[in-house]
């Protein structure tokens, strides 16, 4: 209290220095700065006594009027005066505050003074915005810039962002005087922070103005369309911020919205190239919805409309003028309408889905038939809206319905046609037959379920009242369907057979041809299987006659292939016979081998492969099953970055929850219900919860106490109960659990079946905020039905008989998919999207193993003597691409998912879930490794990491590498914490000497004489600068039983190597680091824990694979010739291999390339003989793949599991994880280059130093790269995602040299990426140097 009083007394004293008249200047400059003083120190408390009604009209005079330092002084109290209380703001600017300090900043006689003047003017423009705009304070304070400090500039754009923040229309004329000064500034500064305010700047005066075409061409008059598409143009856009980016997109909208001089000139930058080239990076290599939306909505307010409101009908004749007069815009049109499609086709939001359509709508208006007939032959316009048809969103498919009336009335005999064709026709009767009844139920009483979100409003350029009657009426969807199909569809065409009659014919006799060709023996079927193929090709190309997704879909089509693939398995509902299950697995997979050769033959190179087509038409089908795969969005809006996600990042928050209300189902009498409400995680399901809850509600009858007590007791212990599994390995639970009287499946999260409940007939979710505060009822009872189904015994037989399988294929689960006709799993087999995912799976799997299908196949023929030598074995097929497989929808669905904040508390739907495990191959393989990302933080941090910035630290000596990341690694490698590895002796920490300690040690791994690896013979003692050569990559060395080889090395020290191998391995995936270590793809299998055989052998070492294969097919043929004695009179010179007696091989039971492993006790001894062939090759690919190795894989394994689940990796291939682990191999193409890579201090991408660096990497074969990266980053490969992933960027900055420049060397920071490059006098001297840098710097860091 003493303080507030003596600042009152230094106030007093002020007042009185400023209020009498005889007050010289000096007298007015010492009381100014006791109240600055008293103002910048003065605590809260002193807002509500301080006078400062007495104090508001003297100084803005005195900024206006005072002399010397007298307004600088004054200037500054208004500024600690509204800073320290803002409300006081107001009180100065009805004494002329804001026009004193304006005309001050405007004589800018002071630089002091003026600076003082922009404080006090940011201070009040916080507080009255509209005011300060009025005054022209925007355009005053950019008028002087460049005349401020760097600091000060951001303080006059926050000024200028202040007073245009959501500005009054009538306030439109002042905010334009604000846009010269903004344009001069995008084309002259280099900073990206001022660049970033300029925009956001502009796109605010655009929006205020967005109802006056006047101010939006005196924009355009400004260049400010040809400003910002400098800034975007030659890939500039990828060098923007997010919210950079998105307030160049949106004032380009906001302009082209009203003015057809800004849309005029957007078409003559081309604008729809750039659009295309956003649009495909946003949609494939970078996900990201809200990018999409933004670039469809400009593109929609460049095409007009067809039909709105009266007072726009002038703007758009004028925009449809435009367009019709000059033809190269129409191509432009034309150039982006095929990519429009395809995003709406497998976008994953509706909103995005609509725009698109709408504009495509606005595009059937302007253009020709001829144009749109050119469209429907390219993009398939008639199966887009087909597949559009299919969705429940009512939005998309009232628009999707115009489109189809439009299409009609530009050119009716030939959409009809096509309608008919691709199934549009069907789907317009159904959507009426459907809203039909929905309005007789309508009728009779109201829908209970919450309303679909309206999207109208979403493309208007002025933001519609949320109170608005949504445009599409109750009955539209109705009216427009019978339109159509009364005054359009029903006149028919001239030129329309049964299609789906004969296409049903032809899948027939095309099973019957399968069928003969399976069953009867090689010779017979050449003929058959060339008229097969024939046949094949007719009915599956997409030339002339080609079938369309419809008719093969409604032709059931996919039902009969998958009947003839499964030998009939998939039309039973039960197993009836699990004796012969031999037989059938037989069957099985001879019809793989025959449809495998069938489907990836072609007769020449530029042909497409039956199968690819096959492949692609399912996958359309799918997407028309876009409600099987409701995205659940929460209300708030997504915020999760769309880049690579760090493995690191951690959640502050406690995990959002759901309440639930249980009580017991009534007439239950065997439970109680429970008492309290009960808490889940979103990531909870009924069978889930189960052990937690069963305790609690079981009464304890004499029946049901053993029960209650042994489910007590796994709850209190494991916390889980294993109970009986079935087949799919799902336990049976004990309570049926339902909602609103509907039953929940157990697997399925109660949050995901809560929701689809209450949402019944949308798939584009949004959760109310409300929705958390309640408690919702889940009805529970006792599961009775605990019967085990035929499948699951049908299962369990399966499981027994794969250990006695010699085929690889035959255990793996597309296989066993196969075998029972039937999807892994509790998938509901109602659901229209299980036959497709069916097909999908099982052709997934055969298009995995061709070459083990086709030799399998070529050996039988050799056992029959159709082949006649052991040449003829080679396979001729090959697969098709794997990336045809995946389906654009589901993955975009999926990573919609994934940036909610749903995801970052544990939530995913089912679906996603079941995808993942089951069908991974359906997504991309960039959107499952964030989901892996996502999901192993979950699993793995566990909530005890406080934040991303944790590691633990190690000191390690390099010439020791092995033994101490062997020590660091058992101590340490399942930490949650990020290691970090310094060297002994050497420059340098962070990460760039952890970066390459995993590739030192990658490599110390590989080094000969540790007995790991094939290949490798070498005593211990020798191997001290010799690696392992492994030209198609390392597969572990067959051991014995012996714990020590002649060599000297011990069996445990190779066990510790591969337990070590698979820390680091597990280690580099947790932490995002690269390994240099080239495995065998045989290898990476083993790691993802799919079974080998001697197929497998010629991938990791094709001599011993040929031959061990050629011998297999000789015991084949014995086999056969032994039952068949009739056919041929000598039986030794059938069997010989390639004219050579097998005794005169003289092959011995040792394994070849290691005499020391005996196959069998005194194999050394041992002779192969042609009895004793069989046993000879089943013991080489048993030591090879299986018992010779299974030591050492455990170990291998075993490091990964201490660190994650090695299941984990299951949803990649071989080929990705060799992505994951060693980055990419790929040599950089030099586009690329100057895209990534910054130059500073001291350079820019014109210095001639850089242009001279730039040209020797472009000139870099492949091994100085390697050395290049190693330099550079600490490791020799690119991270995942080539140089656009490295981060932080490449960075070239000018090296300062004391003394000759030309005899400096370069020198690095790989922690930051850093190249500190001298300014050398030539091209060639600067190779020298860099080269020498590249081979000194290589194993230290002392170039740092």
């Amino acid at each position: 209290m003493d303080d507030v009083e003596s600042e009152l007394g230094m106030v007093n004293y002020v007042m009185a220095a400023l209020t009498e008249e005889n007050t010289d200047a000096a007298e007015q400059v010492a009381a100014l700065a006791t109240l600055c003083d008293v103002l910048a120190v003065s605590e809260d408390g002193l807002s509500g006594v301080f006078p400062i009604s007495e104090f508001v009209a003297h100084l803005p005079r005195l900024v206006a009027t005072g002399e010397g330092d007298v307004p600088i002084f004054a200037a500054r109290a208004i500024a600690e005066a509204c800073e320290g209380v803002p409300l006081w703001a107001k009180n100065f600017t009805r004494f002329g505050a804001v026009e004193a300090l304006r005309d001050r900043l405007v004589a800018i006689d002071d630089i002091e003074l003026a600076e003082e003047c922009l404080r006090a003017l940011n201070a009040i423009s916080h507080e009255c915005p509209a005011l300060c705009l009025r005054l022209g304070v925007a355009a005053v304070v950019l008028q002087f810039f460049h005349f401020f400090s760097t600091s000060k500039q951001k303080v006059v754009l926050r000024i200028v962002d202040n007073v245009l923040n959501n500005y009054r229309t009538e306030d439109a004329p002042k905010a334009m005087e604000a846009v010269p000064g903004l344009c001069n500034l995008l084309q002259s500064s280099a900073d990206k922070t001022i660049l970033a305010s300029v925009v956001s700047c502009l796109e605010m005066v655009s929006a205020g103005a967005s109802g006056s075409a006047k101010h939006m061409n005196m924009l355009c008059e400004l260049n400010a369309v040809d400003t910002m598409m400098k800034l975007v143009k030659n890939n500039g856009w990828k060098n923007l911020s997010d919210d950079t980016l998105s307030g160049i997109f949106g004032l380009l909208t906001n302009l082209a919205s009203v003015s057809e001089r800004a849309m005029e000139s957007l078409f003559e930058f081309n604008i729809f190239d750039l659009l295309k080239q956003m649009i495909t990076y946003y949609t494939l290599s970078h996900w990201d919805s809200n990018k999409v939306q933004m670039l469809v909505g400009l593109i929609y307010h460049l095409v007009p409309p067809c039909q709105n409101s009266d007072h726009q009908n002038q703007l758009i004749i004028a925009k449809k003028q435009v367009i019709i007069e000059q033809s190269r815009y129409t191509e432009q049109l034309a150039s982006i309408l095929t990519l429009i499609i395809q995003v709406a086709k497998s976008v994953g939001r509706s909103s995005i889905c609509y725009s698109c359509v709408v504009f495509i709508k606005n595009i059937v208006e302007l253009t020709t038939p001829d144009f749109l007939m050119e469209v429907q032959k390219t993009a398939n316009l008639a199966s887009f809206l087909a597949c559009l048809l299919a969705r429940k969103n009512r939005h998309v498919i009232f628009q999707t319905l115009d489109v189809s009336k439009a299409l009609l009335k530009k050119h009716h005999q030939f959409f009809i046609e096509a309608f008919i064709k691709e199934g549009v026709k069907h789907a317009v009767d159904t959507i009426q037959a459907r809203e039909k009844d929905a309005k007789s139920i309508h009728k009779k009483k109201r829908r209970n379920n919450l309303q679909e979100i309206c999207l109208c409003f979403d493309l208007d350029s002025v933001t519609s009242s949320t109170y608005e009657a949504c445009r599409i009426e109750n009955m539209a969807i109705l009216k427009l369907a019978e339109e159509i199909n009364k005054n359009l569809l029903a006149k028919g065409s001239t030129r329309s057979p049964n299609v789906i009659g004969y296409v049903s014919k032809s899948i027939r006799y095309l099973s019957a041809l399968l069928n003969g060709h399976a069953m009867g023996p090689p010779a017979e079927n050449q003929n058959l299987g060339k008229q097969l193929s024939e046949f094949s090709r007719q009915l599956l190309s997409d030339e002339l006659s080609s079938t369309s997704t419809f008719e093969l879909v409604q032709s059931e089509s996919i039902k009969h292939l998958a009947g003839y693939l499964s030998n009939g398995a998939y039309f039973n509902s039960k197993v009836k016979n699990c004796q012969d299950l031999t037989g059938q697995l037989t069957e099985v997979q001879n019809r793989l081998q025959k449809f495998a050769y069938l489907a990836l033959t072609v007769e020449n190179e530029s042909s497409e492969k039956p199968l690819g087509i096959l492949v692609e038409k399912l996958i359309d089908a799918l997407h028309t099953c876009y409600d099987s795969f409701p995205v659940i969005l929460d209300d708030e809006q997504c915020t999760r970055d769309n880049a690579m996600i760090p493995l690191r990042h951690s959640s502050t928050e406690e995990p959002a929850l759901l309440y639930l209300k249980l009580s017991r189902s009534s007439g239950e009498m065997g439970l109680k219900d429970y008492d309290d409400v009960f808490p889940v995680y979103l990531y909870s399901t009924p069978e889930s919860v189960e052990d937690d809850l069963f305790p609690d509600i079981c009464i304890r009858t004499d029946r049901d106490s053993a029960a209650c007590k042994e489910t007590t007791q796994e709850a209190s212990g494991s916390g889980k109960s294993d109970g009986f599994r079935d087949g799919d390995g799902h336990r049976s639970s004990k309570l049926t659990h339902s909602y609103k009287g509907r039953e929940l499946q157990p697997s399925v999260p109660f949050l995901e079946s809560i929701l689809l409940s209450m949402h019944e007939g949308q798939s584009d979710i949004k959760v109310d905020p409300s929705f958390w505060d309640k408690e919702h009822k889940i009805v529970y009872r006792r599961n009775k039905s605990k019967k085990i189904s035929p499948h699951s015994s049908y299962h369990a037989q399966l499981s027994c008989m794969h250990e006695k399988l010699e085929m690889a294929l035959l255990k793996d689960p597309f296989f066993s998919t196969t075998l029972t006709g039937k999807l892994p799993g509790d998938l509901d087999e109602s659901d229209p999207s299980y036959n497709f995912l069916f097909m999908l799976k099982v052709l997934e799997g055969l298009n995995r193993f061709p070459y083990h299908l086709s030799m399998c196949e070529n050996i039988y023929k050799f056992a029959e003597g159709y082949i006649q030598d052991l040449d003829g074995l080679k396979v001729t097929i090959s697969p098709i691409p794997r990336h045809q497989f995946v389906s654009s929808l589901l993955t975009n669905k999926l990573e919609l998912q994934m940036q909610d904040t749903l995801f970052e508390d544990g939530f995913i739907p089912s679906w996603g879930v079941y995808l993942v495990e089951n069908c991974p191959f359906l997504l991309s393989f960039e959107a499952r490794w964030k989901y892996f990302c996502l999901t192993l933080r979950y699993s793995f941090m566990s909530g005890e990491v406080s934040g991303p910035s944790e590691t633990e630290k190690y000191r390690v000596l390099r010439s020791n590498i092995l033994e101490e990341a062997e020590s660091m690694m058992n101590k340490h490698g399942s930490d949650t914490r990020m290691i970090e590895v310094e060297f002994i002796e050497e420059m340098g920490t962070g990460r760039g000497p952890t970066v390459e300690f995993y590739s030192t040690v990658s490599h110390g791994l590989q080094r000969a004489g540790l007995g790991m690896w094939r290949g490798d013979n070498t005593r211990q003692e020798e191997c001290e600068a010799s690696f392992v050569h492994a030209p198609f990559g390392l597969f572990p060395q067959p051991w014995t039983s012996a714990k020590t080889s002649s060599q000297g090395i011990s069996f445990s020290d190779v066990l510790q190597k591969f337990k070590l191998l698979g820390h680091l391995v597990a280690r580099a995936i947790l932490d995002g680091r690269i390994l240099d270590i080239p495995l065998s793809k045989a290898f990476y299998k083993v790691m993802l824990e799919q079974e080998l055989d001697i197929y497998d052998i010629p991938s990791f070492d094709p001599t011993l694979g040929k031959a061990v294969i050629e011998f297999h097919a000789l015991v084949k043929r014995k086999k056969f010739l032994e039952t068949s004695l009739e056919r041929t009179s000598n039986l030794a010179a059938d069997l010989s291999y390639k004219n050579v007696s097998l005794e005169d091989l003289c092959l011995d039971f040792t394994l070849p390339g290691n005499p020391e492993y005996e196959l069998v006790p005194g194999g050394s001894e041992k002779m192969v003989t042609l009895d004793t062939l069989e046993e000879y090759v089943s013991s080489v690919a048993d030591a090879t793949l299986s018992s010779g190795i299974s030591k050492q894989i455990e170990a291998f394994k075993s490091g990964i599991d201490e660190v994650f689940d090695l299941k984990a990796l299951q949803m990649f291939s071989e080929d990705e994880m060799e992505r994951i682990l060693c980055g990419e191999q790929d040599a950089w193409t030099s586009y690329k280059l100057e895209d990534h890579i910054d130059f500073e201090h001291g350079y820019d991408v014109n210095s001639p130093s850089v242009i001279n660096f730039l040209e020797i990497l472009r000139e870099f074969g492949r091994e100085d790269q390697r050395a290049f990266l190693q330099f550079t980053t600490g490791a020799p490969q690119l991270p995942l995602g080539g140089l656009a992933s490295l981060h932080p960027r490449l960075t070239v900055v000018r090296k300062q040299c004391d003394g000759k420049v030309d005899d400096e060397l370069p020198s690095v920071s790989t922690c930051r990426h850093f190249i500190k490059l001298p300014p050398y006098s030539s091209k060639e001297i600067m190779r020298q140097k860099l080269k020498y840098a590249l081979a000194e710097g290589l194993d230290s860091f002392h170039l740092s």
